[in-house]
Formats: structure tokens, sequence, C-alpha cells
């Protein structure tokens, strides 16, 4: 009687507790799914709920700084809506706007040119701006408001670049996880298995950008569950491996009498053990060094047999 090496792997994953279905009858993690569609996922669990790029107007209205300062000006009552600014106002308000505006590209918040500030922004901008210049006018600045303005608008940026931000993440979250060599797919679909676990991490790693906070702990949690699953999943390959090392231990040292294709039935066990030791850390699972024991001295009564498998009488002179 001889097993087969895909029964000996079968049978060190069950001694692990790894892997009791077998492999025929396991669902594999072949269901793809977009990034896309888990970075959609990633901005629901935030509670940012973006219309499709084609199905959103184009943002082709803008203001000039120019119309800005002066809408400053209008907000600290320093003109009439339908004034003309003085000078000295306007170049003041200007600056002011300017400063604003390049206080936001500094920290990443805006892409667009002083020249074109997008009309959704321009509230905001100009809030911003009256609140940096209201001393001059003898009114009092309110830091507390400035930080609220930025903040909304900090959203409001980041709702529009939701799409791209969202995919980022995902992207991010997958090249995670392959530089610790976890994954077997690559970033264009996600096994569906682990569609959750990637939106959970991507929306961990957008939080920021929507001023909510991720907890670390859940995002460490979530890629164990990964790393599990998709180690489950490569079990099978990792078991033939660890079997065929063993085999190749006994080749190499010359005391295995039979090949890869016809291991003998008495020495499954030895093998299963010692291959469940090798599978053992993969697993986070402890090496038993009694079970590499015991499988050793088993092989070695085995290899001392006859090749018939039959005790030799012994003759005496």
């Amino acid at each position: 009687m001889t097993v087969s090496v895909a029964q000996l792997a079968e049978q060190a994953l069950r001694r692990l507790g790894v892997a009791i279905v077998p492999v025929a009858d396991r669902q594999m993690l072949n269901d793809m799914v977009p990034p896309s569609t888990i970075a959609e996922a990633a901005l629901r669990q935030l509670g940012v709920e973006v219309v499709p790029a084609s199905e959103r107007p184009a943002l082709t209205v803008t203001v000039p700084a120019g119309t800005l300062a002066t809408n400053c000006l209008v907000e600290l009552g320093v003109i009439a809506s339908d004034e003309v600014p003085a000078l000295s106002d306007q170049t003041l308000a200007l600056s002011k706007v300017l400063e604003v505006h390049d206080s936001l590209v500094a920290n990443g918040l805006v892409s667009w040119t002083s020249d074109a500030i997008p009309q959704f922004a321009s509230e905001e901008y100009v809030k911003m701006a009256a609140n940096l210049m209201a001393t001059s006018f003898g009114r009092a600045a309110d830091p507390a408001n400035y930080a609220l303005l930025e903040g909304r608008l900090r959203q409001a940026v980041a709702v529009q670049r939701a799409p791209d931000l969202a995919l980022s993440a995902v992207a991010a979250v997958q090249a995670s996880l392959t530089s610790q060599a976890i994954t077997w797919w690559d970033d264009t679909g996600i096994p569906g298995a682990l569609a959750e676990e990637y939106a959970k991490m991507a929306a961990s790693h957008l939080a920021s950008s929507f001023g909510k906070q991720a907890d670390p702990a859940v995002y460490t949690m979530l890629e164990q569950r990964v790393r599990r699953m998709a180690l489950i999943n490569s079990s099978y390959d990792q078991a033939v491996d660890a079997v065929m090392d063993v085999h190749a231990n006994l080749v190499a040292r010359g005391l295995a009498r039979w090949t890869s294709l016809d291991v003998p039935d008495h020495v499954s066990e030895p093998y299963t053990m010692l291959a469940a030791n090798r599978l053992a850390p993969l697993f986070e699972k402890p090496v038993s060094q009694s079970d590499e024991v015991m499988a050793r001295q088993a092989l070695a009564q085995f290899i001392a047999l006859p090749s018939s498998g039959e005790r030799t009488p012994a003759e005496y002179f």
C-alpha cells in the first residue's frame, strides 16, 4: 500500500487544524472584485456617497482672487456690495486671499491656481481671508472660526476627490499586503471573499481625509484576517511543498528506498508529523519537538527493515 503526496499534504494540514475540508470541496478565492468597487465600498464605510464621475456636472465656474478680495471687504462691511473699494483696501484683501490660498496649497488641500478658484470653495476663501484681516478694520478675528472654515473646505475638496482618494487607499492596502508576501493576486482584482476586509482597511486609510479617526488595532485585526484567509487558500500548495521537502531530505541522506510517487503507507504518519512541523510556523502554531523525535524514530525503524517489509530471522552458528 502506498500513499500519495496529496494525501500526506492534507493529513499534515488536518494535524495542524488548518484545513478540515478536502481541497476538492473547498471554495477557492476565484471571484475577483475590481478595485473601483472596493473603493466605493470604502467610501460608504465612511458615510460618503459619491455620484459617479460620468453623472457629475463639470466644475466649470471659477472665481479670480481679485473678485474674492472685493467680496472680503463686503463681508467685513468695509464697502457695500455695489461700491468700488479703495486701492489700499483691495490690495490688503487680495494679499489675504492669496495667503489663504498659499496655505491651502502648502497643506496639499487644493490643486487649482489663485486665478481659477472653484465657485464651490469661494465662500470659505472669502470668510477665511476676512478673518485674517478683520483686525485691520477694527473687527475681532476668530481663530476657531477659521479652523472650522478650513475643515469645511477640506471636506468639500475631499468629496470632490473622493473616488481618486479611495482608489489610492485601496492601492495602498494592496501594496502593504504585497510587501508582506501575503497576496497571490495583483492590483487589478481583489478576491471577493476579502472585499469587506479590503474596504474597511481602505476606509481606515481615508478616515483622516473626511475628518474621522481610524483605529489602528482594527486595521491590524483586518490585516491578520486577510493574511489567514490567503494563507489557508494557499495551504494545500504549502503542504505539498512541506511533504516534498521531507521526502527530498530522506533521499539526500540515502534513506528513502521509494519515490514520491510510491511512498509506503507505513511511513505516512512520520511524513505527516514532519511536514506538519515544517508548516507550523506559517500558521502560527508551535513546532512539536516530541513529534519530530517520534517521526524520525519511526522512519529509522521502517528503513532498517528489509525491502520486503518482513523480519529476517537471525541464524546462529
